[in-house]
């Protein structure tokens, strides 16, 4: 007896309740230059001569006697915000034919406001990994990098580079950022196991790496790029280079306070990317439009120090 298929009662459909998408799980960037919202497109600020505290201009004064008198040198540096936008289209036959599980305007948001999470990532990568950015750095190769588990010494490495930012700053660094393929090789390396070989086997974690170096907090950049043209085959590759930044981060922005940088964002629209839905008639479609402007001033190039080529 003919009764009704699979087939006969079932036509496929998209489903509702899931789609597939691919995204980084975070950006660092703003950790390590802590954002400054600023009213004005560029703008100066204050920055007081270091060598002023440091040196003794405490004298020794006899009864009656004019005390001895200091004082403090100030100059300024300027900053200088750059406008970026995107933005992407929404044709009305696009929102009509939508099935309810793509929800175009939503995706197009979260799209956009990545895009310039990804863009400000980038572009301190570019900035930050360059030995010129900073006052002290120095280079590993062959058997001085932390790949080669016998011969190199990763916490000798680092304590150089804490305590040429101390000498030169009074400051200890508070975070240490490196690429996920220096971390997997750090939380591997006997040099550090072996302060933990009674409690521990195996790996390190981050707090026990940041322990072991003397650091406050161990920041891994492990966002990916591609820079492959759209339509060939995806090639992604980590932004981060493999280095290891030491850096002093002031956990706030303030008066009086040394940063190794800071992220400049005019508030033009807000401090935050602004994302706007606009009307084009002309083509029928809705468009969503970001505005940013923003500025990644290292602003105490010694309170850094990078290890550059940690792994091979």
């Amino acid at each position: 007896m003919a009764q009704p298929t699979l087939r006969d009662v079932h036509i496929d459909a998209a489903l509702a309740n899931i789609s597939i998408a691919y995204r980084n799980e975070k950006y660092i960037a703003d950790l390590l230059f802590p954002i400054v919202p600023v009213d004005k497109k560029s703008d100066y600020y204050y920055k007081w001569t270091k060598d002023f505290w440091f040196r003794n201009h405490v004298d020794r004064r006899g009864p009656g006697a004019v005390y001895a008198e200091g004082g403090l040198a100030l100059s300024t540096e300027q900053f200088s915000t750059v406008n970026k936008g995107l933005a992407f289209a929404i044709p009305d036959e696009t929102v009509d034919n939508q099935d309810a599980a793509v929800d175009i305007e939503t995706a197009g948001a979260e799209w956009l406001a990545d895009q310039f999470q990804l863009d400000r990532e980038i572009a301190l990568k570019t900035k930050i990994m360059d030995a010129s950015v900073w006052a002290s750095s120095t280079t590993l190769s062959g058997i001085t990098q932390w790949s080669d588990f016998e011969n190199s010494t990763p916490v000798d490495d680092v304590d150089t580079g804490r305590q040429t930012i101390k000498k030169a700053t009074g400051l200890n660094p508070n975070v240490a950022l490196m690429n996920d393929e220096v971390f997997q090789k750090v939380r591997r390396h006997p040099n550090l196991l072996e302060m933990y070989k009674y409690t521990q086997k195996g790996s390190l974690t981050q707090a026990q790496i940041a322990e072991v170096f003397q650091i406050e907090q161990i920041i891994i950049g492990d966002a990916v790029r591609t820079t492959v043209d759209e339509g060939v085959t995806f090639s992604g590759s980590f932004i981060w280079d493999k280095n290891c930044i030491l850096l002093y981060v002031a956990k706030r922005p303030g008066l009086l306070v040394a940063s190794a940088g800071y992220t400049f964002v005019w508030r033009q629209n807000g401090f935050t990317i602004p994302i706007q839905r606009v009307r084009d008639e002309l083509r029928s479609r809705d468009v969503l439009k970001a505005d940013h402007a923003f500025d990644q001033k290292v602003t105490a190039n010694d309170c850094g120090y990078e290890i550059i080529d940690c792994v091979a």
